[in-house]
C-alpha cells in the first residue's frame, strides 16, 4: 500500500470514527431525554425504525451516485447531513425538555431530524467503502474494508464514556459536539482527501444499478443481513438476559452488561485491527471461521450458566463478527466490476439495516416467552449461515 493511500485511509478512519462516537452517544442519551420530554419507549423505537426504513432504500442510491459524482463529494455530503441531523435533533430535544413545545409536536420533529441522517447521512458509508475499493488491489481489499467496520466499532466503544462526560454540561451537549465533529471531518475530507483515482479518470454516464438478487453478491448480502440481525438481537436483549439469569439488581445489571459490551467490542476490534491487518486472511476463510465462532457463541449462551461462560460467548461473538463483516463486504466488492463498487457498498449498507430492524423485533418477542429464545433464534440463523458459507459455490470462489 502506498504512502498516499495510507494517509487517505487514515483520514477516512478518523472521520468514520467520529460518526461512530456520535451514534453511540445518541443511543445512550435519547432514551432518558425522551422520558423527560414525555415520549414513550415505543415512540423512541419508531424514531429509529422510520430512519432505518428510509436508509434501506436511500443507501444504495447514494452508493450508485458515488460511482458517477465521485466518492469524496458523497462522503462530504453524508458527513454534513449527519452533522445537520445531530444538531437538529439536539435542538428539538432541548425544545422538548424546556417545554417550549408539547411532546405531541416534539415527537414528529424528532423523527424528521433523524430522517435527515437517513436521507443524506447514509451516503458516507457506501462511498467510503467504495473509495477504499478503488484504491486497493484485490489482495489488499479485505484489510482495507475492515478499516471501515473497525472505525465505527472503535467509535461505538469510546462514545458512551465521552457522552457521559459531556452530558455533565447538559444532556444535549454530546449531540452538539458530535455535530461539530462531523463538520470538522467534512472539512478535513474536502481539504485533504484526494479523489479516487478511478473515479477521477472517468465516470460512467449513468450509475450501474445492482440488484439485491444478483447472483454474484446475493450470498454475501445474506451473510451480512444475518450478521446484523443476530448482533442487534444480542445487544437489545443482553442486559435483560444477564439480569434474569444471574439474578442481578438494576445497578449490577448495568455493570455486568457494560463489561459484556466492552468484551464484545474489543474482541471485534482485535479481529479487524490485528488479525485481518496483520495476517490478511482470504474473505472465504474469514467468513467460514467467523460463522463457526458466532454459532459456538450462541450455544454457550444457551447451555452456559455462569458469568465467565457468558464472557467467553461474547468474546467468541465479537471475534466472529469482526471476521464475517469485512470478509463478506470484501468478497462482495471483489465479485463486481470497478463501476459497481458504489452500488454494492450501498446494498451492503441497506441490508445491514434490515437485519438491525427485523432481528430485535423477533428477538424481543421470543424473550417474552423464554429468556433463551433469542439465543436459540440466533443459533438457528448462524447454523444456516454455516451451511451457506461452507457449501455456496459463490463463496467457495471468494479466495482472493
Amino acid at each position: 500500500m502506498t504512502a498516499t493511500n495510507r494517509r487517505a485511509f487514515a483520514l477516512l478512519f478518523v472521520c468514520l470514527l467520529s460518526v461512530g462516537v456520535g451514534q453511540s452517544m445518541l443511543f445512550s442519551i435519547l432514551p432518558p431525554a425522551a422520558r423527560e420530554i414525555g415520549i414513550t419507549p415505543f415512540q423512541v423505537s419508531t424514531i429509529f425504525a422510520t430512519s432505518a426504513f428510509l436508509w434501506v432504500f436511500v443507501s444504495p442510491w447514494w452508493g450508485r451516485r458515488s460511482d458517477v459524482s465521485g466518492r469524496r463529494k458523497i462522503i462530504l455530503i453524508g458527513l454534513l447531513g449527519y452533522a445537520a441531523s445531530m444538531a437538529a435533533l439536539a435542538s428539538v430535544i432541548r425544545i422538548g425538555i424546556e417545554r417550549w413545545l408539547p411532546a405531541t409536536v416534539v415527537y414528529p420533529l424528532m423523527i424528521a431530524a433523524r430522517c435527515i441522517f437517513a436521507l443524506v447521512g447514509s451516503g458516507t458509508g457506501p462511498a467510503s467503502q467504495a473509495y477504499i475499493a478503488d484504491r486497493t488491489s484485490r489482495s489488499e481489499r479485505t484489510a482495507g474494508v475492515a478499516l471501515v467496520s473497525a472505525a465505527m466499532g472503535l467509535g461505538e466503544t469510546v462514545g458512551p464514556g465521552l457522552g457521559a462526560a459531556l452530558a455533565s454540561f447538559g444532556i444535549v451537549t454530546p449531540l452538539y459536539v458530535a455535530s461539530g465533529m462531523a463538520v470538522v471531518s467534512a472539512w478535513t475530507i474536502w481539504t485533504f482527501l484526494p479523489e479516487s483515482e478511478r473515479v477521477a479518470e472517468g465516470r460512467p454516464a449513468r450509475p450501474p444499478r445492482l440488484r439485491v438478487g444478483d447472483r454474484r453478491v446475493l450470498p454475501f448480502l445474506a451473510v451480512v443481513t444475518a450478521l446484523q440481525a443476530v448482533r442487534a438481537t444480542t445487544i437489545i436483549t443482553l442486559a435483560f438476559f444477564l439480569q434474569d439469569t444471574l439474578h442481578l439488581d438494576a445497578h449490577a445489571t448495568v455493570q455486568y452488561s457494560g463489561i459484556g459490551f466492552v468484551v464484545l467490542a474489543v474482541a471485534g476490534l482485535f479481529s479487524q485491527l490485528v488479525i485481518v491487518q496483520r495476517y490478511r486472511p482470504a474473505p472465504r476463510a474469514m467468513m467460514r471461521a467467523g460463522v463457526v465462532l458466532m454459532f459456538a457463541a450462541f450455544l454457550l449462551f444457551v447451555f452456559g450458566h455462569t458469568w465467565s461462560i457468558y464472557l467467553l460467548a461474547l468474546a467468541c461473538l465479537g471475534l466472529g463478527m469482526g471476521l464475517v463483516r469485512p470478509g463478506a463486504a470484501a468478497a462482495a466488492s471483489l465479485a463486481v466490476s470497478p463501476d459497481e463498487q458504489g452500488s454494492v457498498a450501498g446494498l451492503l449498507g441497506g441490508v445491514s439495516v434490515i437485519g438491525n430492524v427485523v432481528g430485535p423485533m423477533l428477538g424481543t418477542a421470543l424473550y417474552s416467552f423464554d429468556r433463551h429464545g433469542p439465543h436459540l433464534l440466533n443459533a438457528t440463523i448462524m447454523a444456516g449461515m454455516v451451511v451457506l458459507v461452507w457449501t455456496s459455490q459463490r463463496i467457495r470462489r471468494a479466495h482472493v
